[in-house]
């Protein structure tokens, strides 16, 4: 049914009638309606207010907890820290290092009262206005007594012109006749509907309850508010301390990183000379630090470290320690020899070279549980108990590498050659742990580091032999290390010789896991990537059997991130890593920061712009991005050859496509341009060097670069007009009597591999200056003339029978499926000339340009033959001799 226009004309004209009534119906009711979904939401936020306090309270004892440990270990820190002898390098590190890192654990987990306190005085302002105005809507409340004045918010210019207005109303009037004109009052404004208003009861309902909820979400704000203020000041006292003992700490680490390795210790030397006197001084020290009579007499409850049990503690907890780890290698000696005893299997699985790495990998993991599990209490002993796992750690990395990577007969030599390594290692971190004082540091370690040297010279000297040349060289690289730091030690500088151990402990099990982690992906490859490669050649049937080879990146492209990328990356990283561990180990964590990542190289221009920013640590990230962007260039590449590829296939309908078909050399070229260029740029970011400086150095030196390196750019504009289709890598050319085939087109030149099997390079602008020809641009084939003499009198006609007929055997296909002999042109045997001594024939074809050393070499023994067989002699060159006598 269709509706008529004019029906739905005066349905329009009802409902624009009817709208405005409506809308003069809802606006009445704005208010009230307002009134209400206010009162709701208020409801709701009070609802959540109430609930939210209770965490909060919770929060807040939490926190006044936290407050009250902060206070308590800032003041146990300043006791620390001020407490230390200048001579005891160990004590006073440990006390630096632990300030430190409590400032800086305080300031990172500090609440941000600035910002808390001022969104509840955003609140509270939005609360105390919103009653005031709840106040003032008609019937207007006089007193507000829900909250105190000092949260209440007045208008002073509207509270003194009402105060006026009430006065002049109120003066000469009795309070009876003041109530009745109030009534009065109300009652018509209620009536006059037209121009001002009066809340019903219903509404003045509404306006009690939002001021309630809002005068008690106001409350509570400010409970909260004057409770964070309180805990901000706690705070900031207990800040304002840690921060003075951590300005003390950064002053002294200065001054005793340069007492370490500017000024260092007491030449050793100068010991010698006054040994006895160095000697009593270090066992009276000795003898207060680890006196076990006061340690038995100390409160056992007293865990500090400052308390006299200190001393005795560590070094009954390194002597446990390291009894522990001896009767956990006898241990573990004894399981696995009754396992390989009477266990079939295990003993059929291990050979005996292999037996002593094995025990002492299974004593240090059955120690380092023993460890894990061993509850203990008191701060200086976690980070002993620290130190000794992370050593078991890395000797079981080093002995698992030797067992994974070294075949049974290479092990036990090359386990003696590291093993004084590791001993070294749990010395220096003993020495660490007990904290030994530094005269007796000055008088034992360099003794001791001789002792290790010659240990390590004899172990390189019996067992360099029987290992791989690889922990041969590792095995002598330590050698230099001992040395090195026995020559410091010896000159005074204890602490560097001990820190020189620790980060050659360091990198030597990085260096080792890492080894071990190639060696176990080449035995990937070697086992599965085979296979897999196999099968992708066979996928790749457009190309031959050669460019295959350089078209396997799509399934090793993951060994090839990890083998190019990830190892070399985590070898440079393992370098600053190391370093940072072996400070860690000596609380010289700041170190490593002014080491590696302050920069060494800081220049500035004459407006104060950084023109060039070097640190160690910008290095490693260059070098790191390199490898990431030499593996991006070749991914890049790989993906738009396949791409090419596929397109070509797709456009031309061939099933296989030859080398020189597709000119992949410009490709390349930009490919390998952009990558480096987003390299450059990066690294141009990162060492914050300005583009302006390098707009004008550019400038400046243009002129002069274009006149030095005008051959070079030369060169460099031809290599991309040769790329851009003139010569393909692939094609064969003939340039100055030599022919070759082009295998690289570069920037400055061509490099072709001659018919000899030899590479020649020709300077890209030599190819232009000079006519090259390219015999493989067109079709790849090449006209090829054979001529041979036949005796006079010899049919013409048969010869080009007989040749065209043998040498058909010739026309074969090369390895791309191509003719060698052009199938249009095919051979065709005409009569040549006139010779001295015979007929001369010639024989021609188009060969394949690729083919046609090997074809005319066999062409020319089939001809041979082909006329011997049938009878048709080549005459040897004749000359007649005329003999003349003079009389």
């Amino acid at each position: 049914m269709t509706v008529r226009p004019k029906y739905l004309l005066a349905l329009l004209c009802a409902v624009l009638i009817h709208i405005p009534s409506q809308a003069q119906e809802i606006n009445g009711n704005d208010l009230g309606r307002t009134l209400e979904a206010l009162h709701a939401d208020l409801r709701k936020d009070y609802d959540k207010r109430v609930a939210a306090n209770k965490m909060f309270d919770q929060q807040y004892r939490s926190q006044r907890r936290e407050m009250v440990a902060t206070i308590k270990k800032c003041n146990e820190l300043s006791l620390l820290l001020y407490s230390q002898k200048q001579d005891f390098t160990f004590d006073l590190t440990y006390a630096l290092q632990s300030v430190t890192k409590e400032y800086e654990t305080y300031t990172s987990h500090r609440l941000p009262y600035d910002r808390i306190v001022d969104r509840l005085d955003w609140d509270l302002e939005r609360y105390a206005r919103l009653l005031e105005t709840l106040r003032r809507i008609p019937p207007e409340i006089a007193v507000l007594k829900l909250i105190p004045d000092s949260l209440a918010y007045r208008n002073q210019q509207i509270d003194s012109l009402e105060e006026a207005r009430m006065a002049s109303f109120f003066a000469g009037r009795s309070a009876r006749e003041i109530a009745r004109l109030k009534r009065a009052f109300q009652e018509r404004m209620r009536a006059d509907t037209t121009h001002a208003f009066m809340l019903s009861d219903q509404e003045a309902l509404h306006r009690d309850s939002c001021m309630y909820y809002a005068a008690e979400l106001l409350k509570m704000g400010a409970a909260n508010k004057d409770r964070i203020i309180r805990d901000s000041t706690h705070y900031q006292r207990a800040y304002l301390r840690l921060k003075e003992s951590y300005d003390y700490a950064q002053d002294h680490y200065k001054q005793l990183q340069n007492r370490i390795f500017v000024q260092g210790q007491t030449a050793y030397p100068k010991i010698v000379g006054a040994f006895g006197r160095y000697w009593n001084r270090a066992v009276s020290e000795f003898r207060d630090k680890y006196d076990f009579g006061r340690f038995r007499e100390t409160d056992s409850a007293d865990r500090s470290f400052n308390s006299a049990r200190r001393g005795p503690a560590l070094f009954r907890f390194f002597l446990l320690q390291l009894v522990g780890l001896l009767g956990c290698i006898l241990i573990a000696g004894l399981l696995f020899k009754l396992a390989v005893c009477f266990i079939k299997p295990v003993g059929r699985a291990v050979q005996k070279e292999q037996h002593l790495s094995i025990i002492f990998l299974l004593g240090i993991l059955l120690d380092g549980i023993f460890l894990a599990v061993h509850d203990r209490t008191g701060t200086y002993l976690d980070s002993a108990a620290n130190l000794v796992g992370m050593y078991l750690w890395l000797a079981g990395a080093v002995i698992a590498a030797l067992l994974i990577r070294l075949k049974p007969n290479h092990i036990k030599g090359a386990f003696r050659m590291y093993l004084p390594l590791m001993v070294t290692a749990i010395v220096v971190i003993g020495l660490r742990i007990v904290f030994m004082p530094n005269s007796m540091m000055n008088i034992i370690f360099p003794p001791l580091l001789l002792v290790f040297f010659v240990w390590q010279l004899v172990s390189c000297l019996l067992h360099g032999g029987r290992v791989p040349g690889v922990d041969r060289l590792f095995g002598w690289i330590t050698l230099i290390v001992f040395g090195s730091a026995l020559g410091v030690s010896v000159a005074g500088y204890i602490f560097f010789a001990l820190m020189i151990m620790m980060w050659w402990f360091f990198q030597m099990a990085i260096i080792h896991t890492l080894a071990t982690l190639s060696h176990l992906l080449d035995q990937v490859r070697e086992k599965y990537l085979p296979k897999r490669i196999e099968e992708y050649k066979r996928r790749i049937t457009y190309v031959h059997a050669d460019e295959k080879d350089k078209m396997l990146f799509g399934v090793t492209w993951v060994y090839d991130l990890l083998k190019d990328v990830v190892l070399p990356v985590a070898a440079l990283l393992s370098v600053p890593m190391c370093i940072k561990y072996s400070l860690n180990v000596f609380d010289f964590t700041d170190l490593y920061e002014t080491i590696f990542t302050h920069p060494f190289v800081n220049l500035a221009n004459a407006e104060g712009v950084t023109a060039l920013r070097l640190s160690f640590r910008s290095i490693v990230v260059g070098i790191c991005m390199f490898f990431v962007f030499k593996y991006l260039d070749k991914a890049v590449y790989a993906i738009y050859q396949s791409a090419r590829y596929s397109a070509y296939l797709r456009k031309t309908g061939h099933r296989i496509v030859r080398k020189n078909e597709i000119n992949f050399s410009l490709a390349k070229s930009i490919i390998s341009t952009l990558v480096w260029f987003v390299y450059i740029v990066i690294m141009v970011v990162m060492l914050r060097i300005p583009t302006a400086s390098l707009t004008i150095i550019a400038g400046g030196l243009s002129a002069g670069i274009g006149i030095a390196l005008k051959d070079v750019l030369n060169n460099f504009i031809y290599g991309i007009q040769l790329m851009s289709g003139r010569l393909r890598v692939g094609d064969w050319i003939e340039c100055d009597g030599i022919r070759g085939k082009v295998t690289n087109i570069g920037y400055q030149c061509t490099q072709v591999e001659t018919v000899e099997n030899t590479v020649m390079s020709f300077l890209n602008e030599t190819l232009f200056s000079k006519n090259f020809t390219n015999l493989t641009l067109n079709n790849s084939y090449e006209f090829v003339k054979i001529v041979v003499g036949v005796s006079y009198g010899t049919e013409v006609e048969k010869v080009r029978e007989v040749l065209v007929e043998a040498l058909q055997v010739l026309r074969t296909k090369d390895v791309y499926g191509r003719e060698i002999v052009d199938p249009k042109k095919g051979i065709y045997v005409v009569f040549n000339g006139f010779g001295d001594s015979s007929v001369d024939i010639a024989v021609k074809q188009y060969v394949l340009v690729s083919e046609r050393i090997g074809y005319v070499d066999r062409a020319r023994e089939v001809i041979y033959d082909a006329l011997g067989k049938a009878g048709i002699s080549i005459p040897f060159p004749q000359r007649d001799i005329h003999i003349v006598s003079e009389e």
